[in-house]
Protein backbone atom coordinates (compact mmCIF):
# COMPACT_ATOMS: atom_id res chain seq x y z
CA UNK A 1 0.00 0.00 0.00
CA UNK A 2 1.94 3.43 -1.57
CA UNK A 3 1.71 6.29 1.12
CA UNK A 4 -0.10 8.53 -1.87
CA UNK A 5 -3.08 5.65 -1.37
CA UNK A 6 -3.38 5.94 1.90
CA UNK A 7 -3.04 9.95 1.78
CA UNK A 8 -6.20 9.07 -0.68
CA UNK A 9 -8.12 7.24 1.34
CA UNK A 10 -7.36 9.57 4.23
CA UNK A 11 -8.48 12.84 2.30
CA UNK A 12 -11.78 10.85 1.32
CA UNK A 13 -12.85 9.81 4.98
CA UNK A 14 -12.35 13.59 5.92
CA UNK A 15 -14.30 14.86 3.09
CA UNK A 16 -17.48 12.43 3.19
CA UNK A 17 -18.91 12.66 5.93
CA UNK A 18 -19.87 8.43 7.31
CA UNK A 19 -16.66 7.08 6.02
CA UNK A 20 -14.60 7.82 9.43
CA UNK A 21 -16.83 6.61 11.09
CA UNK A 22 -18.40 3.53 9.94
CA UNK A 23 -19.71 0.45 12.16
CA UNK A 24 -21.43 -2.35 11.38
CA UNK A 25 -22.70 -4.31 14.01
CA UNK A 26 -24.17 -8.02 13.76
CA UNK A 27 -26.34 -9.48 16.16
CA UNK A 28 -26.98 -13.41 16.64
CA UNK A 29 -28.76 -15.04 19.54
CA UNK A 30 -28.28 -18.78 19.32
CA UNK A 31 -25.12 -20.46 17.69
CA UNK A 32 -26.70 -24.02 17.12
CA UNK A 33 -27.96 -26.42 14.53
CA UNK A 34 -30.84 -27.57 16.61
CA UNK A 35 -32.55 -24.61 17.80
CA UNK A 36 -35.20 -22.23 15.95
CA UNK A 37 -33.95 -21.48 12.72
CA UNK A 38 -34.91 -17.41 12.81
CA UNK A 39 -32.85 -16.75 15.72
CA UNK A 40 -30.14 -19.03 14.92
CA UNK A 41 -26.79 -20.49 13.13
CA UNK A 42 -24.95 -23.44 12.51
CA UNK A 43 -21.65 -23.39 14.28
CA UNK A 44 -20.21 -24.57 10.69
CA UNK A 45 -22.17 -20.89 9.51
CA UNK A 46 -20.65 -19.36 11.98
CA UNK A 47 -17.72 -20.33 11.21
CA UNK A 48 -18.09 -19.13 7.70
CA UNK A 49 -19.04 -16.15 9.05
CA UNK A 50 -16.03 -15.06 10.63
CA UNK A 51 -14.11 -16.67 7.74
CA UNK A 52 -16.12 -13.78 5.73
CA UNK A 53 -14.29 -10.77 8.23
CA UNK A 54 -11.15 -12.00 7.70
CA UNK A 55 -11.66 -12.37 4.22
CA UNK A 56 -12.65 -8.82 3.78
CA UNK A 57 -10.10 -7.76 6.24
CA UNK A 58 -12.97 -6.02 8.85
CA UNK A 59 -11.66 -4.27 12.11
CA UNK A 60 -13.13 -6.18 14.52
CA UNK A 61 -13.47 -3.51 17.67
CA UNK A 62 -14.69 -3.39 21.15
CA UNK A 63 -18.43 -2.14 20.63
CA UNK A 64 -18.18 -0.19 23.82
CA UNK A 65 -15.12 1.98 22.82
CA UNK A 66 -16.79 2.10 18.88
CA UNK A 67 -19.68 3.85 20.18
CA UNK A 68 -17.92 6.30 22.26
CA UNK A 69 -15.63 6.83 19.32
CA UNK A 70 -19.30 7.47 17.11
CA UNK A 71 -20.76 9.36 19.58
CA UNK A 72 -17.81 11.76 19.96
CA UNK A 73 -16.95 11.61 15.97
CA UNK A 74 -13.18 10.17 17.08
CA UNK A 75 -12.11 8.08 13.73
CA UNK A 76 -12.97 4.50 13.60
CA UNK A 77 -10.75 1.81 11.90
CA UNK A 78 -11.79 1.05 8.38
CA UNK A 79 -14.52 -1.44 7.79
CA UNK A 80 -15.18 -1.60 11.48
CA UNK A 81 -17.74 -4.29 12.50
CA UNK A 82 -19.05 -5.05 16.27
CA UNK A 83 -20.16 -8.72 17.00
CA UNK A 84 -23.24 -8.88 19.37
CA UNK A 85 -25.09 -11.85 21.10
CA UNK A 86 -28.65 -11.77 22.22
CA UNK A 87 -29.38 -13.72 25.39
CA UNK A 88 -26.46 -15.13 26.57
CA UNK A 89 -27.07 -18.70 25.26
CA UNK A 90 -24.92 -21.28 26.25
CA UNK A 91 -24.46 -22.33 22.38
CA UNK A 92 -22.29 -19.22 22.12
CA UNK A 93 -20.09 -20.14 24.91
CA UNK A 94 -19.53 -23.80 23.57
CA UNK A 95 -19.83 -22.87 19.92
CA UNK A 96 -18.56 -19.43 19.11
CA UNK A 97 -16.56 -18.23 22.12
CA UNK A 98 -13.55 -20.29 21.07
CA UNK A 99 -13.63 -19.01 17.21
CA UNK A 100 -13.77 -15.80 18.93
CA UNK A 101 -10.92 -16.44 21.54
CA UNK A 102 -8.59 -18.17 18.90
CA UNK A 103 -8.76 -14.59 16.64
CA UNK A 104 -8.48 -12.60 20.02
CA UNK A 105 -11.85 -10.97 18.84
CA UNK A 106 -13.87 -8.71 21.08
CA UNK A 107 -17.56 -9.28 21.36
CA UNK A 108 -20.66 -8.11 23.02
CA UNK A 109 -23.10 -10.60 24.89
CA UNK A 110 -26.10 -8.83 26.14
CA UNK A 111 -27.54 -10.70 29.12
CA UNK A 112 -31.60 -11.46 30.31
CA UNK A 113 -30.41 -11.61 34.00
CA UNK A 114 -33.37 -13.41 35.58
CA UNK A 115 -32.45 -16.63 33.37
CA UNK A 116 -29.11 -17.00 34.47
CA UNK A 117 -29.94 -16.77 37.92
CA UNK A 118 -32.24 -19.19 37.33
CA UNK A 119 -29.84 -21.50 35.42
CA UNK A 120 -31.38 -22.77 32.51
CA UNK A 121 -29.77 -25.75 31.29
CA UNK A 122 -29.68 -23.90 28.09
CA UNK A 123 -27.93 -20.63 29.28
CA UNK A 124 -24.39 -19.61 30.22
CA UNK A 125 -23.75 -18.92 34.19
CA UNK A 126 -22.14 -16.40 35.79
CA UNK A 127 -19.21 -17.87 36.07
CA UNK A 128 -19.25 -18.55 32.55
CA UNK A 129 -20.20 -14.80 31.68
CA UNK A 130 -17.07 -13.76 34.01
CA UNK A 131 -14.66 -15.95 31.58
CA UNK A 132 -15.41 -14.97 28.43
CA UNK A 133 -15.54 -11.19 30.01
CA UNK A 134 -11.29 -11.88 31.62
CA UNK A 135 -11.58 -13.09 27.74
CA UNK A 136 -11.92 -9.63 26.50
CA UNK A 137 -15.75 -10.02 25.83
CA UNK A 138 -18.16 -7.26 26.98
CA UNK A 139 -21.40 -8.20 29.27
CA UNK A 140 -24.50 -6.01 28.92
CA UNK A 141 -28.04 -5.31 29.42
CA UNK A 142 -31.12 -6.91 28.22
CA UNK A 143 -33.53 -6.65 30.69
CA UNK A 144 -34.22 -8.93 33.32
CA UNK A 145 -36.77 -11.31 32.15
CA UNK A 146 -36.27 -10.68 28.63
CA UNK A 147 -40.36 -9.14 28.20
CA UNK A 148 -41.90 -7.02 25.61
CA UNK A 149 -41.20 -4.10 27.00
CA UNK A 150 -44.01 -2.42 24.50
CA UNK A 151 -46.97 -4.48 26.76
CA UNK A 152 -46.81 -2.79 30.59
CA UNK A 153 -48.24 -4.90 32.74
CA UNK A 154 -52.00 -3.93 34.21
CA UNK A 155 -51.98 -1.52 37.03
CA UNK A 156 -47.98 -0.91 36.43
CA UNK A 157 -46.58 2.60 35.58
CA UNK A 158 -44.35 1.78 32.73
CA UNK A 159 -41.20 3.90 33.70
CA UNK A 160 -41.01 2.20 37.14
CA UNK A 161 -41.14 -1.56 34.47
CA UNK A 162 -38.74 -0.12 32.83
CA UNK A 163 -37.15 0.72 35.98
CA UNK A 164 -37.62 -2.85 36.98
CA UNK A 165 -36.23 -4.74 34.10
CA UNK A 166 -33.48 -2.41 32.97
CA UNK A 167 -31.98 -1.13 36.12
CA UNK A 168 -32.09 -4.02 38.38
CA UNK A 169 -30.40 -6.18 35.35
CA UNK A 170 -27.36 -3.58 35.30
CA UNK A 171 -26.93 -4.13 38.85
CA UNK A 172 -27.21 -7.81 38.73
CA UNK A 173 -24.51 -7.49 36.10
CA UNK A 174 -22.38 -5.20 38.04
CA UNK A 175 -22.71 -7.17 40.78
CA UNK A 176 -21.55 -10.28 38.97
CA UNK A 177 -19.20 -9.28 36.59
CA UNK A 178 -17.85 -5.79 38.27
CA UNK A 179 -18.74 -3.80 35.27
CA UNK A 180 -21.23 -1.50 34.20
CA UNK A 181 -21.25 -0.43 30.69
CA UNK A 182 -24.82 1.19 30.06
CA UNK A 183 -25.33 -0.24 27.22
CA UNK A 184 -28.74 -1.64 26.56
CA UNK A 185 -30.34 -4.20 23.80
CA UNK A 186 -33.98 -4.08 23.27
CA UNK A 187 -36.00 -7.21 23.38
CA UNK A 188 -36.75 -8.20 20.09
CA UNK A 189 -35.46 -4.94 18.71
CA UNK A 190 -39.03 -3.18 20.30
CA UNK A 191 -39.03 0.31 21.74
CA UNK A 192 -40.81 3.23 21.53
CA UNK A 193 -39.69 7.15 21.50
CA UNK A 194 -40.75 7.75 24.68
CA UNK A 195 -38.68 4.18 25.97
CA UNK A 196 -35.66 5.67 24.05
CA UNK A 197 -35.51 9.05 25.72
CA UNK A 198 -35.69 7.32 29.29
CA UNK A 199 -33.09 5.42 28.25
CA UNK A 200 -30.76 8.27 27.49
CA UNK A 201 -32.22 9.99 31.14
CA UNK A 202 -30.44 7.02 32.31
CA UNK A 203 -27.66 7.42 30.73
CA UNK A 204 -27.76 4.19 28.11
CA UNK A 205 -26.77 3.66 24.78
CA UNK A 206 -29.26 1.59 23.15
CA UNK A 207 -29.45 -0.97 20.11
CA UNK A 208 -32.24 -2.17 18.55
CA UNK A 209 -32.92 -4.85 15.20
CA UNK A 210 -33.61 -2.56 11.96
CA UNK A 211 -30.73 -2.81 9.91
CA UNK A 212 -27.99 -0.19 8.54
CA UNK A 213 -24.47 1.22 9.27
CA UNK A 214 -23.84 3.74 12.18
CA UNK A 215 -22.69 7.09 12.02
CA UNK A 216 -22.05 10.31 13.71
CA UNK A 217 -25.72 11.16 12.74
CA UNK A 218 -27.23 7.87 14.36
CA UNK A 219 -29.86 8.30 17.68
CA UNK A 220 -27.79 7.02 20.42
CA UNK A 221 -30.62 4.75 21.82
CA UNK A 222 -31.72 3.42 18.66
CA UNK A 223 -28.83 2.05 16.98
CA UNK A 224 -29.07 -0.12 14.29
CA UNK A 225 -27.60 -3.73 14.13
CA UNK A 226 -27.70 -6.53 11.32
CA UNK A 227 -29.13 -9.63 12.04
CA UNK A 228 -27.40 -12.29 10.77
CA UNK A 229 -28.90 -15.46 11.87
CA UNK A 230 -32.03 -17.49 10.22
CA UNK A 231 -33.38 -15.95 6.94
CA UNK A 232 -30.17 -12.98 7.32
CA UNK A 233 -27.39 -16.47 7.72
CA UNK A 234 -26.37 -16.18 4.31
CA UNK A 235 -22.80 -14.72 3.15
CA UNK A 236 -23.29 -13.38 0.23
CA UNK A 237 -26.07 -11.07 1.33
CA UNK A 238 -24.02 -10.70 4.85
CA UNK A 239 -21.41 -9.74 2.54
CA UNK A 240 -22.75 -6.44 1.20
CA UNK A 241 -23.79 -5.55 4.57
CA UNK A 242 -20.36 -5.87 5.76
CA UNK A 243 -19.67 -2.97 3.15
CA UNK A 244 -22.49 -0.71 4.21
CA UNK A 245 -22.32 3.12 5.00
CA UNK A 246 -24.37 5.53 6.94
CA UNK A 247 -26.25 8.09 5.58
CA UNK A 248 -26.08 11.28 6.97
CA UNK A 249 -29.89 11.55 8.61
CA UNK A 250 -30.08 13.14 11.82
CA UNK A 251 -31.32 11.52 14.83
CA UNK A 252 -34.98 13.19 15.50
CA UNK A 253 -36.17 11.96 12.18
CA UNK A 254 -36.59 8.50 13.76
CA UNK A 255 -40.32 7.66 13.86
CA UNK A 256 -42.02 6.13 16.71
CA UNK A 257 -42.40 2.52 15.09
CA UNK A 258 -45.51 2.00 16.87
CA UNK A 259 -48.24 2.20 14.41
CA UNK A 260 -50.54 4.86 14.32
CA UNK A 261 -51.64 4.51 10.82
CA UNK A 262 -51.19 1.10 8.78
CA UNK A 263 -49.38 1.71 6.38
CA UNK A 264 -47.26 3.96 7.68
CA UNK A 265 -45.66 6.99 5.93
CA UNK A 266 -42.28 7.73 6.39
CA UNK A 267 -40.69 11.00 4.83
CA UNK A 268 -36.58 11.56 5.45
CA UNK A 269 -34.31 14.48 4.70
CA UNK A 270 -30.92 13.31 3.72
CA UNK A 271 -27.44 15.13 3.15
CA UNK A 272 -26.38 13.95 -0.19
CA UNK A 273 -22.94 13.00 0.05
CA UNK A 274 -21.12 10.25 -1.87
CA UNK A 275 -24.41 8.79 -3.98
CA UNK A 276 -26.69 10.20 -6.62
CA UNK A 277 -30.01 10.74 -5.49
CA UNK A 278 -32.00 8.85 -8.61
CA UNK A 279 -30.21 5.41 -7.36
CA UNK A 280 -31.90 6.06 -3.95
CA UNK A 281 -33.80 3.12 -3.69
CA UNK A 282 -36.32 2.08 -0.59
CA UNK A 283 -38.10 -1.55 0.30
CA UNK A 284 -40.58 -2.25 2.74
CA UNK A 285 -40.18 -5.75 4.53
CA UNK A 286 -42.52 -8.46 2.50
CA UNK A 287 -43.75 -5.41 0.31
CA UNK A 288 -40.62 -5.09 -2.16
CA UNK A 289 -39.71 -1.95 -3.67
CA UNK A 290 -41.60 1.16 -2.42
CA UNK A 291 -42.80 3.91 -5.06
CA UNK A 292 -40.74 7.17 -3.67
CA UNK A 293 -41.83 10.88 -3.85
CA UNK A 294 -38.39 12.74 -3.97
CA UNK A 295 -37.63 16.36 -3.99
CA UNK A 296 -33.90 18.00 -4.40
CA UNK A 297 -32.86 21.42 -2.19
CA UNK A 298 -29.22 21.95 -2.58
CA UNK A 299 -27.43 18.99 -0.79
CA UNK A 300 -30.56 18.15 1.20
CA UNK A 301 -32.76 15.29 -0.52
CA UNK A 302 -35.87 14.42 0.92
CA UNK A 303 -37.79 11.45 0.25
CA UNK A 304 -41.36 10.07 1.34
CA UNK A 305 -42.77 6.63 0.95
CA UNK A 306 -45.42 4.40 1.74
CA UNK A 307 -46.06 0.94 1.53
CA UNK A 308 -49.21 0.03 -0.55
CA UNK A 309 -51.16 -2.49 1.85
CA UNK A 310 -50.96 -2.53 5.54
CA UNK A 311 -48.28 -4.27 7.42
CA UNK A 312 -50.04 -7.55 8.87
CA UNK A 313 -46.80 -9.20 10.49
CA UNK A 314 -45.74 -8.33 14.27
CA UNK A 315 -42.76 -5.93 12.71
CA UNK A 316 -42.02 -4.48 9.65
CA UNK A 317 -39.37 -2.11 7.96
CA UNK A 318 -38.89 0.25 5.27
CA UNK A 319 -35.10 0.37 4.60
CA UNK A 320 -33.63 2.41 1.83
CA UNK A 321 -30.40 2.18 0.23
CA UNK A 322 -27.70 3.82 -2.09
CA UNK A 323 -24.41 3.01 -4.01
CA UNK A 324 -21.33 4.98 -3.01
CA UNK A 325 -19.62 7.00 -5.53
CA UNK A 326 -16.63 6.75 -4.57
CA UNK A 327 -16.12 3.03 -3.20
CA UNK A 328 -17.74 1.14 -5.32
CA UNK A 329 -19.60 -1.99 -3.67
CA UNK A 330 -20.64 -0.09 -0.93
CA UNK A 331 -23.94 0.98 -0.20
CA UNK A 332 -25.56 3.14 2.35
CA UNK A 333 -28.44 2.00 4.36
CA UNK A 334 -30.99 3.21 6.79
CA UNK A 335 -33.77 1.39 8.26
CA UNK A 336 -36.88 2.34 10.28
CA UNK A 337 -38.67 -0.59 12.13
CA UNK A 338 -42.67 -0.54 12.53
CA UNK A 339 -44.09 -2.36 15.34
CA UNK A 340 -47.51 -4.01 14.95
CA UNK A 341 -49.43 -4.29 18.87
CA UNK A 342 -52.68 -6.01 16.99
CA UNK A 343 -50.29 -9.39 16.68
CA UNK A 344 -49.82 -10.18 20.12
CA UNK A 345 -47.01 -13.16 19.60
CA UNK A 346 -44.49 -11.11 17.21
Amino acid sequence: MTQRFVYAVLVLMILIPGLANALVILQYHHVDASTPAVTSVSPETFRRHMALLEEKKMSVVNLEEAMQSVMTGEPLPERAVAITFDDAYLSVYENAWPELKKRGWSFTMFTSTDPVDKKYADMMSWAQLREIKDGGAVIANHTRSHPYLLETPEGVDAEDWWATEIKQAEARIKEETGSSTRMFAYPYGEYTLKMAEWLEDHGYIALGQQSGAVGTSAHPQVIARFPASGAYANTDTLATKLMSLPFSISADQVQDPVLADNPPELTLTIAVHDFKPAQLQCYAAGAGELDIETSTDGDAMTVTMQQPTKITAGRGRYNCTAPSLSQPGRYYWYSQLWVNTDVSNR
